[in-house]
């Protein structure tokens, strides 16, 4: 368990790689975060400052097998792969997400492309003809190891990253992303709370993604509940500590990452261990797991 604070002013983007059963000084631990840091690195690079940024971050994780989301996400009951994703612009206060993608490694893009469309929230078969028109390729995402521990049942055997997440803060302008293949071993059509606004939230006073046990995540209404507190006018620093407050009194495994207008910064978990990275647009690391 840990709760973060960082008072900045500075544009930026905020990481994470998951929450969940993890032995905080494992070497996974050591491997997602630096993870954490190319795909920032890299992202930074294409001098994208908003959705774009979010989603190239994303895009980048979704390709990383050691993490849960896009190639090498956890398995269900059946032994298929069921992705969702979802993002948010904070100043449209516009949602869009897919649920249960099995043959495509970016859903985040998928998300994006439903920003300004008439439908925002979309499944099969539709999200099959989207993903045609966005050419993207159908493709099998099981790994050997995933697969390997769906026949074994080991999934708690390795490291294994949960949810990741993307917010950027641009001079007021705040998005949010979060890409997720579930907790794995879960009935077949069991649905994250990345694609709900327990999971994903943005508007002009705040973005939010969370992380970890995705029932709890939408009791909790988490997302939406951290954003309504800052809203209503608490600093984000105490609208986010009351939250932790509240998961750590109900035992809760989840964390997230959040920043509000100015760029202030919320890093919580109230589950074993969770990585994550801040970094400015200008690629100061403000903090990392």
């Amino acid at each position: 368990m840990d709760f973060i604070y960082i008072a900045n002013q500075k544009p930026c983007l905020l990481l994470h790689g998951g929450a969940g059963p993890m032995d905080p000084s494992s070497e996974g631990i050591k491997n997602a975060t630096e993870a954490l840091r190319k795909a920032a690195q890299d992202s930074l690079k294409s001098g994208a400052r908003d959705m774009a940024l979010v989603v190239r971050s994303l895009e980048h994780l979704e390709d990383d097998p050691q993490f849960n989301a896009g190639y090498g996400a956890a398995l269900q009951a059946d032994g298929k792969p069921r992705l969702t994703a979802a993002v948010m612009d904070g100043k449209k206060q516009s949602f869009s997400g897919v649920i249960s993608i099995s043959d495509v490694r970016h859903p985040s893009r998928l998300a994006w492309a439903l920003q300004d469309h008439s439908t925002r929230v979309m499944t099969g078969p539709g999200h099959e003809l989207l993903a045609r028109r966005l050419n993207q390729p159908v493709e099998n995402l099981i790994t050997e190891k995933r697969f390997s521990a769906w026949q074994k049942k080991l999934h708690d055997e390795f490291f294994s990253s949960d949810t990741v997440g993307s917010l950027v803060c641009d001079n007021g302008r705040l998005y949010a992303g979060t890409s997720t293949g579930g907790r794995g071993f879960e009935d077949p059509g069991r649905v994250s709370d990345s694609a709900t606004v327990a999971g994903t939230y943005a508007s002009r006073f705040a973005a939010i993604s969370a992380t970890g046990v995705g029932e709890e995540i939408v009791d909790d209404a988490l997302a939406a509940r951290l954003e309504t507190r800052v809203r209503d006018g608490m600093g984000l620093e105490a609208a986010a500590r009351k939250c932790y407050d509240e998961a750590v009194a109900s035992k809760r495994s989840y964390g997230w990452i959040a920043c509000d207008r100015q760029g202030n910064i919320s890093i919580a978990y109230a589950s074993d261990a969770m990585t994550y990275l801040a970094i400015t647009l200008d690629g100061e690391v403000l903090t990392s797991s």
